[in-house]
């Protein structure tokens, strides 16, 4: 494996030029909130490099709060390209959905998600991330935008199982933060 060129190994590992892999299959889970009310819950997330610097993601999570239950699925397109040896400089656009099922009724909220972000290699066995996500969905009644900013770090426990937490703010005082295992294939 070591004789592959760096596009070749891109193609077949999801493993960039940097050392970051974009083939990633996790389950996690997140909560999130302010100061009335707190959303947890599980979810599946996927991602695959389809050329070298192209990748495509997708997730399905169901955050719950005890007046609400949430079902929201997620799928995009996304571009990295190196800026440094060990760190990766990503954007996606994301198609988004949800479904808010409360006592007298339900909602259903579809937009687009935007993200950007720089993730690094910064030991053989660890990865850090920065990143500022903004969705703008609309429903029968409203319209939701939202902005967060965030920060990550991720612990390759071996070649292909790696661990990640992550926490994010919002200028409106919700934070979140979520526990996920990927198996990086």
């Amino acid at each position: 494996m070591l004789g592959l060129s760096t596009s070749a190994l891109a193609s077949e590992s999801g493993i960039t030029e940097t050392g970051l892999s974009y083939n990633e299959v996790g389950i996690n889970y997140g909560v999130e909130g302010d100061t009335t009310e707190d959303y947890k819950g599980f979810g599946i997330g996927a991602s695959a490099l389809v050329t070298k610097n192209i990748y495509v993601t997708g997730q399905v999570k169901n955050p719950s709060s005890l007046n609400i239950d949430t079902q929201q699925y997620m799928a995009g397109v996304g571009a990295r390209t190196a800026i440094t040896s060990n760190a990766d400089l990503y954007g996606s656009v994301n198609y988004f959905t949800g479904k808010y099922t409360f006592r007298g009724g339900s909602l259903i909220v579809t937009g687009y998600a935007l993200a950007t972000g720089v993730r690094a290699i910064i030991t053989p066995k660890l990865e850090a991330s920065v990143n500022l996500n903004y969705l703008d969905g609309k429903s029968r009644i409203e319209s939701v935008t939202e902005t967060r900013y965030g920060v990550g770090l991720g612990y390759r426990f071996t070649d292909n199982v790696i661990g990640r937490t992550n926490y994010y703010t919002t200028p409106d005082s919700i934070n979140g933060y979520s526990v996920t295992l990927g198996y990086m294939f």
